[in-house]
Order: structure tokens, then C-alpha cells, then sequence
């Protein structure tokens, strides 16, 4: 055979091999940061693989790939059927929560709690707005509390004058959160003089946001269950970005409380949606 007649060989790493490698390490990507996403909207619930490759649109065995990439990177941890983010990453998402927009959360909670008089019954969602809320009830005023927040639970459970109805079900850790079919049970029996409602998001289109479906459909009924709806979310929480799963649409009638940082495009179209009483407070010194 002459040197002209033998063969060209495929060169190993040429441009069309590294393109095909690099399009596949990026669909791989783009998937894992979509499991991530979803994983962390749920706040801490696991989520079943078939369910996972459902909403990914993904196959089973591509998603287990995925998985074991993402448990090996530390970023998830695998339970029986599912996954779910490791309790590191959920305790420092809290903890990042829970520290932000402080002196805001507090200068909310009073003048939520300016709006009661004696006898009031109050309806009171979970999460660290509520929570001050909770804080700034004192033994002034006789009121009924019904809540799901753990947190505000225990705040409201050394008061003399306030009667706290605890709604049962099951408990969301992270956020403290109780929820499930026996909550809405309870709270359908339940009419209130106010239901003070926290979010993950405010969006003028689609109302307020949750991280889990049953927190999404709690809150509807705690709205449906009172004579006036408060929302109580600092300026953060606005955007017109609908990036959540799960959503609670407005009443058509309620009050925002939030504060002054909040921005006038937002306030404007949130008044066109139903924001017949708007509460701007100036954030506590921190």
C-alpha cells in the first residue's frame, strides 16, 4: 500500500467531536438547573421522580443520570422515589429570609396590628412578616387568632388576652408552615374580621405567590374567609415577574401594607387590581 493510498483516520477532539460534546454538557446543564429549580420551589417537600420527569419533560432514566450528577455535586439529596434539596441549603435559604428587609417586616406588622379593635378575629398566615405580626400583638387588645405559622404560634402562646386556634395538617419545616386538606377543613368553618396574608412574590397579574401548591390554595381560602384582606409583604416581594408555580389570585377588594420603598409602577397597576387601601410605612432602623 502506498503512502497515497492509505486512509485518513477521524482526528480524536476535532471541532465537530468538541461542538457535539459541548451542545450535550449544555443540555445537560440547562436540565439539572431546571431540577434544581423545581426542587427548591417546593421548600423542602421531596419530589417524586415520575413527577420531576413530567414537568421537565424528560425521561426517567435521563433524569436519574441527572440526579446522581447533581447528589454527587452535593447539591441534592435522593430520597425513596425522589429527590429533594439537602437540609444545608434549605436551613440557609431560611435563615437568608429571615434576615432580609428586617426593620421593614417590623414597621409592616404594627401598622397591621393598628387596624384591630377588641374582639377581632384575625386570621393569620405563616412566615417571618406574620410573625412580627404576632410579635406586635399585645395583651391591649382580646382577639382570636387562626394560623398555621408555627412561629407565630409560639410568639401568640405566652399571651393573656390572645385566643390562638392552631389549623392542623402537615408541617413544612423550613418555613415553619402548616398545610393539607384538614387546614382547609378548619379554616372553611371560619369567618374573620381580618386574614393578614404574607408572599414569596407579589405580581399585579396573577396575585400572590407560594412555594408549595397547598400553601397556594390555603391562602385563597384564608382570603375567602375574611371580611378584609391585608397583604403584608415588603417592597422586595413586587415584580412583574411571574416566575413562581403556584399563585393565589386577589379578592376584588383589599388592602396592601408594605413600604416605601415599594415602587409607583407597581402600586399603580396593583390599584387597578383590586388595591382599594394602600398602607405605606417607613422602615424600622435596623
Amino acid at each position: 500500500m502506498t503512502e497515497s493510498s492509505i486512509p485518513e483516520l477521524p482526528i480524536v477532539g476535532s471541532k465537530a467531536e468538541r461542538a457535539v460534546r459541548e451542545t450535550r454538557d449544555t443540555k445537560a446543564s440547562v436540565r439539572r438547573e431546571g431540577i434544581l429549580r423545581a426542587l427548591h420551589s417546593t421548600d423542602g417537600t421531596p419530589i417524586r421522580n415520575h413527577d420531576l420527569s413530567d414537568q421537565l419533560g424528560i425521561s426517567i432514566a435521563t433524569l436519574r443520570r441527572d440526579l446522581n450528577a447533581l447528589e454527587a455535586e452535593g447539591k441534592i439529596s435522593r430520597t425513596y422515589g425522589g429527590a429533594v434539596v439537602p437540609p444545608s441549603s434549605k436551613a440557609r435559604k431560611m435563615a437568608e429570609r429571615e434576615r432580609r428587609a428586617l426593620g421593614e417586616k417590623k414597621a409592616i406588622a404594627r401598622a397591621a396590628v393598628d387596624l384591630l379593635s377588641d374582639g377581632d378575629l384575625v386570621i393569620l398566615d405563616a412566615g417571618s412578616t406574620a410573625e412580627h405580626v404576632a410579635l406586635a400583638m399585645d395583651d391591649a387588645l382580646k382577639l382570636t387568632v387562626v394560623t398555621n405559622g408555627i412561629r407565630a404560634i409560639n410568639r401568640l402562646a405566652v399571651s393573656q388576652n390572645v385566643q390562638v386556634m392552631v389549623l392542623g395538617g402537615y408541617l413544612i419545616g423550613t418555613n415553619g408552615t402548616i398545610c393539607g386538606g384538614e387546614a382547609e377543613a378548619m379554616i372553611g368553618r371560619v369567618h374573620g374580621d381580618f386574614a393578614f396574608v404574607g408572599a414569596v412574590r407579589v405580581s399585579p397579574r396573577r396575585g400572590i405567590a407560594s412555594l408549595t401548591y397547598d400553601q397556594a390554595r390555603l391562602k385563597s381560602l384564608m382570603m375567602r374567609q375574611a371580611r378584609e384582606v391585608c397583604v403584608i409583604a415588603d417592597s422586595s416581594k413586587f415584580s412583574f415577574d411571574d416566575d413562581y408555580p403556584y399563585w393565589s389570585p386577589m379578592p376584588p377588594q383589599w388592602t396592601l401594607i408594605t413600604d416605601v420603598g415599594v415602587e409607583q409602577r407597581h402600586l399603580e397597576v396593583l390599584k387597578e387590581q383590586g388595591a382599594s387601601r394602600v398602607i405605606l410605612v417607613e422602615p424600622d432602623a435596623e
